[in-house]
């Protein structure tokens, strides 16, 4: 056999190899995740009356209050499985709705603006694969700057895995409904980073603080920037709604 023909073999393996661990690893994820559920929704009254006193003059509060749902069992709900989540705000459903996802979208490039000053062309919007890309990509729109989705895990069949179009050094801020899991949010930064991304800032509507999200990326040179912070107070007394 020729050098061509081995190292078409060798490839040939690596891909095989890659593709069997995302099939395991997507095999591993199902069995998590059997028999977990997003739970019962949380009557929006009472969810409004948790959230803020004046939650009908807050647009924002007022689709959440929504879209929260309540399992006391707290089996592990997506992609978490060592941090059970018996409260579960689904704003993956609010912005399938065009109305609400403007609202939402719009409120996130306020805040970003505020916080930051013009995004424009100086700067690009990246949203995790498994975040909202509903609410990311419109962000982007607003800002008037490029979109990249960044996926974490492997991903053979797509080659790199930043999506979209950037040049080395370009500034890029991260984009999402909600933080939570510090650890998937440091997966997005070291891809990012490895392909010659500045990262430094990372935006979300609503911060978990039952989370680690803030620890993690501030020890990575990240800072986070949240609208609304969900204390355990705040989820106590959503539990305590059902």
């Amino acid at each position: 056999m020729d050098i061509l023909g081995i190292t078409s073999t060798i490839g040939g393996l690596v891909v095989a190899v890659a593709a069997f661990r995302v099939q395991l690893h997507s095999y591993r994820l199902q069995q998590e995740q059997e028999g977990a559920t997003p739970g019962s929704q949380l009557d929006p009254g009472a969810a409004s009356e948790v959230l803020d006193e004046e939650v009908d003059e807050d647009p924002v509060k007022t689709i959440a209050s929504q879209f929260i749902f309540v399992d006391h069992e707290e089996r592990g709900v997506g992609y978490i499985k060592k941090q059970p989540i018996c409260v579960f705000l689904d704003l993956h459903s609010a912005s399938c709705d065009p109305g609400k996802r403007d609202t939402l979208a719009s409120s996130l490039a306020t805040f970003i603006k505020d916080e930051i000053g013009e995004v424009g062309t100086r700067r690009v919007v990246a949203t995790p694969r498994e975040g909202n890309l509903l609410v990311g990509a419109e962000v982007a729109r607003i800002l008037q700057a490029d979109f990249l989705m960044i996926r974490t895990g492997i991903a053979p069949r797509f080659g790199y895995p930043i999506e979209g179009t950037f040049h080395q050094g370009t500034d890029v801020i991260i984009v999402d409904d909600l933080c939570m899991e510090g650890a998937f949010l440091g997966r997005c930064v070291r891809n990012l980073r490895r392909y010659g991304a500045n990262v430094s800032h990372c935006f979300c509507l609503f911060e978990r603080l039952d989370g680690d999200s803030r620890e993690v990326l501030a020890s990575i040179a990240v800072q986070l920037h949240s609208k609304y912070q969900i204390d355990d107070d705040i989820l106590r007394r959503l539990r305590e709604g059902m």
